[in-house]
């Protein structure tokens, strides 16, 4: 069986952890949740955590064969775009980003939808090197979110947090339909290592980026094996009530669905 190589890169301003995924036995790897650089102040958009990307796949002289999102993020500028043009890469993203550019269409007056090279879905395989990946819909944070399943890692995007998980009060999104899909990665073998997107440390040296599906299903703080439906739900609308919107939830939602910034 073969075994990949994890890289993480971790982006303080926005909490964002983003992955290289290598396949041990050849060059080939993927790119996850790539972040940009945006100066809120002077509304200018700039590449360095991007570049430090570039830095470590040609540092490792690896051969990138897609850039992947797990969902259509609200808190961060994608890098996707800049990486997909300096690597020569196609970005996949989920079916369901359709519906989320249908959602945020008129109030953003966005123009036209990012001509994305693959929209996955759900249950869809592909391979990079002798890695396998799988596909898995985890709709409820949006319904553009998805779970990449490679080998035993799972890489989650807001669907689960370090003993939490992501917020359902977005257009599209559905607190019942997280705990559907929680429930369904809860299924998985209890060592199966969990990715995670987000984390919020006080120093950059605590970050914990990595869980697994057995430590999440007993000491999640909304949502453990023991978990109803309906206890998730009240408890992730009642947290959800006191959240303000993400600060570059505008430009961030117009970015990333038309990779223009105005």
């Amino acid at each position: 069986m073969t075994s990949q190589q994890v890289q993480h890169f971790f982006h303080p301003h926005s909490g964002t952890i983003s992955y290289v995924v290598a396949d041990s036995d050849t060059n080939e790897a993927i790119i996850i949740d790539p972040v940009a650089d945006y100066d809120v102040e002077n509304d200018k958009v700039s590449y360095e955590s991007a570049q430090e990307i570039i830095d470590h796949v040609e540092q490792s002289k690896l051969h990138i064969v897609a850039i992947l999102e797990t969902h259509i993020h609200a808190d961060h500028l994608s890098g996707a775009f800049y990486l997909s043009k300096q690597l020569d890469a196609p970005i996949y993203v989920s079916e369901g980003v359709k519906e989320v550019y249908s959602s945020w269409k008129d109030e953003l007056c966005l123009s036209e939808l990012y001509h994305f090279e693959h929209f996955l879905l759900e249950d869809e395989q592909f391979d990079f090197g002798h890695s396998h990946l799988e596909v898995i819909s985890t709709p409820g944070h949006t319904p553009s979110d998805l779970t990449f399943k490679i080998g035993d890692a799972l890489f989650v995007g807001d669907s689960l947090f370090y003993h939490g998980t992501g917020r359902a009060d977005f257009p599209g999104g559905s607190a019942e339909k997280l705990f559907e899909s929680i429930s369904k990665l809860y299924g998985l073998k209890d060592e199966t290592e969990v990715y995670l997107c987000h984390n919020y440390p006080d120093k950059k040296e605590e970050l914990v980026y990595k869980t697994t599906i057995g430590e999440e299903k007993h000491h999640n703080a909304y949502v453990t094996e023991e978990t109803t439906c309906e206890q998730f739900v009240d408890h992730r609308e009642q947290r959800d009530h006191q959240l303000p919107p993400p600060k570059l939830i505008k430009p961030a939602l117009e970015f990333n669905l038309t990779a223009i910034h105005h």
